[in-house]
């Protein structure tokens, strides 16, 4: 039974709601779903920018440290280089 007056009751506030919006509101519903739709596609276009610059972003970051890793790998490439004769000759 209390769910039952639980239930009657949200409709009977959601109707109240949805009348007391019609008869307040500023606008015609075509103006407010014009807006709505409107507001949606900026709020739309500004995640999309903000994606597209964090994807722009990250993918800048790992070029560089691909960049930076090359670098290591080539310096430490030439450093064995350099030291392998040495340890070489003190092996034999």
């Amino acid at each position: 039974m209390k769910v039952l007056k639980f239930i009657s009751a949200t409709i009977l506030a959601s109707a109240i709601g949805v009348v007391a919006g019609m008869l307040l509101a500023p606008n015609k519903g075509s103006r407010t779903r014009r807006k709505i739709s409107e507001l949606s596609h900026d709020y739309n276009d500004y995640l999309s920018d903000k994606y597209n610059d964090f994807v722009d972003s990250f993918s800048d970051s790992l070029e560089n440290l691909q960049d930076d890793t090359l670098l290591f790998a080539k310096k430490a490439k030439t450093k064995a280089n350099k030291i392998a004769p040495k340890i070489n000759s003190d092996l034999m």
